[in-house]
């Protein structure tokens, strides 16, 4: 069975902390804590790890979040917001979740 924009409501609940720390993330590493029953509430993974990274470039996933459902709908929630948008034109970012739940947003050197 596909899960369809579980996540939707968590990332929306959000979307003013994440406008404030992908500014900040502009020049040191951010972190915005969240508990284990936040996704236990909406997701249906029991034990498994709600883990992931996602990588924006320009506003385009760089990597492959296919697999996840959670970086998924975190990525649309984000594109719905045009704060966001603007924020992510012309940056690279990661944002990645721990198991600890501790999701972590950082700028991506340019290479």
């Amino acid at each position: 069975m596909i899960e369809i924009n579980l996540y939707y409501p968590l990332w929306k609940r959000y979307l003013p902390v994440f406008t404030i720390q992908l500014k900040k993330a502009l020049t040191e590493e951010q972190e915005i804590n969240f508990t284990r029953s936040d996704f236990h509430s909406l997701g249906n993974r029991n034990k498994s790890d709600y883990g992931f990274s996602l990588e924006l470039k320009n506003g385009k996933v760089k990597n492959n979040i296919s697999g996840s459902a959670v970086a998924r709908d975190l990525y649309d929630v984000l594109m719905s917001n045009d704060k966001i948008k603007e924020l992510l034109q012309g940056q690279h970012f990661k944002l990645s979740l721990g198991k600890a739940y501790v999701l972590k947003i950082a700028t991506v050197p340019s290479s």
